[in-house]
This record gives structure tokens, C-alpha cells and sequence, in this order.
């Protein structure tokens, strides 16, 4: 099976950037939120306050810096309390996020559904279960988070210098009817995975 290094090596020969192996490999996520309830995520990065929302400024990565996606996952954001919370709750149980991924001028992932049951909604919980009354408890063992996609042994890159955002919208399940989006329930992606930053010293 290709490692992620692998692949993002191979990617980077493709395009010419014969000097990415020469850059430090680590984890790596990048994350934003609709603010503007658009459905777009990471294209009005630059605008968002950081990093309570985002933890990036522009959705293009330097040269010679690269992500190898292996997680996508959904979050929702009250833009009030700007707490962390499960969607499901604020646009229903039968709610869903179909969404587009796009690199440069292409969907690398095309009507993507993520189902948002259960807890921890994301990373950015910090560990904890946000109950309605905003009261934050220890997660239980058996919550598991089921608002990812996993691409593991596969893997989506990110190449330099390209740029990339997310296009998505929130589904009933049951009507079929699409949701409007609530400033109460803000939309948010992060992408995990493989990253390459800029560091001249250690190799991949």
C-alpha cells in the first residue's frame, strides 16, 4: 500500500516541485466556518477572525507546503455563544451535509453526504459534550464521532500554490427539502491529514 509520503511525493514529481522531499512531514489540520451562511467553507478564510474560527488566512498553501486530506469532518458553530455543537440538534435528527471538495477547477469529491449523528460533533469540542442547557460534560465512552469521512490508504492532496474550498448544503432526510441556513448553526469543515510544512531541514 502507497504511505501518504509516497503519494504526496509522487503528486509533487507530477507537478515539477522536485524540492517538496526536502520539506518537514507532520499531522496536519486545516479548519473554517460559513460565516456568512453562503455554503462555501475556506473561500472568505482571509476574513474570519482567527482562530475561533479558522487557523488559516488564504485558502492556498505556500510553495512547498502541501496537505494530504485523510479525514473530513462537519461541525456546527453557534454564533452566539460560539460554542461547538452537535447540528442534528439545531437543524434536526434528520438533517444531513452533502458537499462538494474542489481543487483548482476540479470536484475532487461530488454530493459527499456526512450523517451527523451522535457526539463529539469535531476536534474543536476540546473533549467535551456541549448539552443544550450549554452545561459541558466528560464524554462517555460509548459516543463515538460519526460526522467524519475517512480516506485512509487513499487520500486526497492538496498540492502548492492551488487553491481549494468546500461547497455544501444541509439536507432533510425525510421531505428531501433543503434547509436554510441558521446563524445559530454555523457550518463548519475541517480536513485532517498528512501535512507538508515549510522546513528546509528535515526530509519527509
Amino acid at each position: 500500500m502507497i504511505t501518504a509520503q509516497q503519494k504526496i511525493e509522487y503528486v509533487a514529481s507530477k507537478l515539477g516541485l522536485d524540492t517538496l522531499y526536502q520539506m518537514q512531514g507532520s499531522t496536519g489540520a486545516v479548519y473554517d466556518v460559513d460565516l456568512e451562511q453562503v455554503g462555501q467553507c475556506f473561500t472568505n478564510s482571509s476574513q474570519h477572525q482567527y482562530p475561533t474560527v479558522t487557523n488559516i488566512n488564504q485558502n492556498r498553501f505556500e510553495v512547498n507546503e502541501a496537505l494530504l486530506i485523510e479525514m473530513i469532518g462537519v461541525y456546527s458553530r453557534n454564533a452566539s455563544t460560539q460554542e461547538v455543537d452537535n447540528l442534528q440538534r439545531i437543524y434536526g435528527s434528520d438533517s444531513v451535509v452533502v458537499f462538494d471538495l474542489i481543487i483548482g477547477n476540479k470536484r475532487v469529491l461530488r454530493d459527499t453526504p456526512i450523517f451527523l449523528a451522535g457526539n463529539p460533533t469535531c476536534f474543536a469540542s476540546g473533549g467535551y459534550n456541549v448539552s443544550g442547557a450549554a452545561v459541558s460534560t466528560a464524554i462517555s465512552g460509548q459516543m463515538i464521532p460519526r460526522n467524519q469521512i475517512y480516506l485512509e490508504g487513499v487520500g486526497i492532496l492538496i498540492p502548492p500554490q492551488v487553491e481549494w474550498n468546500i461547497q455544501y448544503k444541509v439536507f432533510n432526510l425525510v421531505t428531501g427539502a433543503q434547509e436554510t441556513l441558521l446563524e445559530t448553526g454555523e457550518v463548519g469543515f475541517y480536513l485532517f491529514g498528512t501535512k507538508v510544512n515549510l522546513n528546509f531541514n528535515t526530509t519527509l
